[in-house]
């Protein structure tokens, strides 16, 4: 994270599986991007941002994760979501990673998403639920 102003916006803890670990016996660097995306999707249905139900999405634009210390089976990971920058149609999360009850910081990033129509996946304005939840102003609905 390059701003260390930005707003915290979610926290989630997310369980460790077993089945998260991999052959060196530590949580595989892929599970975190899932522990990512389960902790963006929790905010956004926390939010009532209209997605899927309205015909719109998100897509990924950059997802970028720096892997600080490693996470084990039995565990809980703490995902942080922070407001990062929102464009008209993009914007983008940063996050923190940490193991519950570890005060050392195991995992840093984040993630650009554009906000789309599903039929034609073209960007559209993000919405303004989303928009006044990361601290940026709301669009003029007649844009």
């Amino acid at each position: 994270m390059t701003d260390h102003s930005t707003t915290l916006l979610y926290t989630t803890e997310i369980p460790i599986r077993y089945g998260d670990m991999d052959s060196n016996q530590h949580v595989n660097n892929t599970r975190y991007y899932q522990y990512l995306e389960d902790a963006r999707i929790e905010w956004l249905d926390g939010l009532g941002a209209p997605r899927r139900e309205v015909g719109q999405g998100l897509v990924l634009l950059t997802c970028t994760h720096h892997f600080l210390k490693p996470a084990f089976h039995p565990g809980t990971i703490v995902v942080e979501l922070y407001a990062g920058v929102v464009g008209r149609t993009s914007l983008t999360l940063e996050h923190k990673l940490y193991v519950k009850g570890q005060p050392d910081l195991i995992g840093y990033g984040d993630v650009k998403m554009v906000w789309i129509t599903v039929n034609n996946q073209r960007p559209i304005p993000v919405p303004n639920s989303v928009r006044v939840a990361m601290g940026a102003e709301p669009l003029d609905e007649a844009q």
